[in-house]
C-alpha cells in the first residue's frame, strides 16, 4: 500500500468516526434501529430454559498467563501483538482453540485453515509456534478469488476446496460478520470439506438476550433493514455488521443445520471470563465436529 492509498484510507476512517454517532442518532430516529449496542448474553441459562445442551469452561487464568508467556519469549510478534489491548482480548479465544485443535495439527501433513484472516493474524504465529503441520492457509472475501499460495479469495460459504480435506479450522471474532445467510452456508460447507475427526472452532460465539444485528451506520449504511432482525446502531464501533444469535436463531440458523449435516455441536460457556480482564468479552464458543470413521 502506498503512501497516498494510506493517507486516502486515513481519511475516510476519519470522517465515518466522525459522522458516527450523529447519522446512528438520526437513523435511530427514523426508526431504522435502536441506538446503543445491544445486550450480550452472558448467563448459559437461556440455553438451558429453551433445551440446547452446554459445557462449562474455566480458564486457568495462572496457566494461561504461563501459556502465553512461553510463546512471547520466542516470538517478537506475540509480545506486540499482546501488549495492545484489543489483541489481549483475545488471547484466551486463541488458548481455547489450540487447546481444541492440537491434536488435529501434530501431524505433519494436516490441513488448517483460518476463516475470515489475514496473513498478519497474531493467530498463525500461534500455529507456526506450535503445530507441526505448515499446511496453512488463510481466507477472507478480500483475497482475490480461487487458490493463491496459501490465501483463499471468495465466500466462506463457498469453499473452492475438496470433500474432506481440512482437518481443522478456526473463526476468531468473524463468524458474526457473515452476512445474509452466508453464517448457514459456511455450516453446511464445513461439513463437506473436513475429514472425518475435523473440527471447526468458533469463539466467539456472540449470543443476545434476543436476536439482534449490531451496526456501525457509518460502514453498514446499507444493509437492508427487512433482511436483518432488529439493528442496534452503535456509534464508534467501527464495523458494518454483527449478528448476535438469540437462543431461537442460534437453533435455526446454526445448530439445526450443523447436525442436518452430520456435525455434532458443543455450545461452550467461558464461565469465569472476566477474571482474565473485566473488558474480556469472550462468554461463548462453538465446537463442531464431523465424526470419525470406524
Amino acid at each position: 500500500m502506498n503512501l497516498l492509498t494510506r493517507v486516502k484510507k486515513s481519511l475516510r476512517h476519519r470522517a465515518a468516526h466522525q459522522a458516527s454517532q450523529p447519522l446512528s442518532k438520526l437513523l435511530s430516529l427514523t426508526g431504522f434501529g435502536r441506538y446503543g449496542p445491544g445486550p450480550q448474553l452472558k448467563s448459559p441459562e437461556p440455553l438451558r430454559q429453551a433445551g440446547i445442551p452446554y459445557e462449562t469452561f474455566r480458564f486457568d487464568v495462572a496457566g494461561l498467563d504461563r501459556f502465553w508467556n512461553e510463546l512471547q519469549a520466542g516470538s517478537p510478534v506475540l509480545r506486540h501483538y499482546c501488549s495492545l489491548q484489543p489483541y489481549w482480548e483475545k488471547r484466551s479465544q486463541y488458548h481455547y482453540s489450540w487447546t481444541q485443535l492440537a491434536p488435529l495439527l501434530s501431524r505433519e501433513d494436516a490441513v488448517y485453515l483460518d476463516i475470515a484472516s489475514t496473513l498478519n493474524s497474531p493467530y498463525l504465529e500461534v500455529i507456526r509456534a506450535l503445530a507441526k503441520t505448515r499446511n496453512v492457509f488463510v481466507q477472507d472475501l478480500v483475497f482475490p478469488p480461487g487458490i493463491n499460495g496459501h490465501e483463499i479469495g471468495g465466500s466462506a460459504a463457498e469453499l473452492p476446496l475438496g470433500n474432506a480435506s481440512v482437518d481443522a479450522m478456526t473463526l476468531h471474532c468473524s463468524f458474526e460478520h457473515f452476512e445474509g445467510n452466508a453464517d448457514t452456508g459456511f455450516i453446511r460447507e464445513a461439513a463437506r470439506v473436513l475429514r472425518p475427526g475435523g473440527r471447526v472452532c468458533i469463539v466467539p460465539l456472540y449470543l443476545g438476550e434476543y436476536a439482534f444485528t449490531m451496526c456501525d451506520p457509518a460502514w453498514g449504511y446499507d444493509i437492508r433493514r427487512e433482511a436483518e432482525p432488529v439493528i442496534h446502531l452503535f456509534p464508534g464501533w467501527g464495523e458494518r455488521h454483527g449478528r448476535f444469535y438469540g437462543v431461537d436463531t442460534l437453533k435455526e440458523r446454526v445448530l439445526d443445520p450443523a447436525h442436518a449435516a452430520g456435525l455434532t455441536s458443543r455450545v461452550i460457556h467461558f464461565e469465569n471470563i472476566l477474571e482474565l480482564h473485566p473488558t474480556c468479552y469472550t462468554h461463548f464458543g462453538l465446537v463442531l465436529e464431523k465424526p470419525a470413521v470406524g
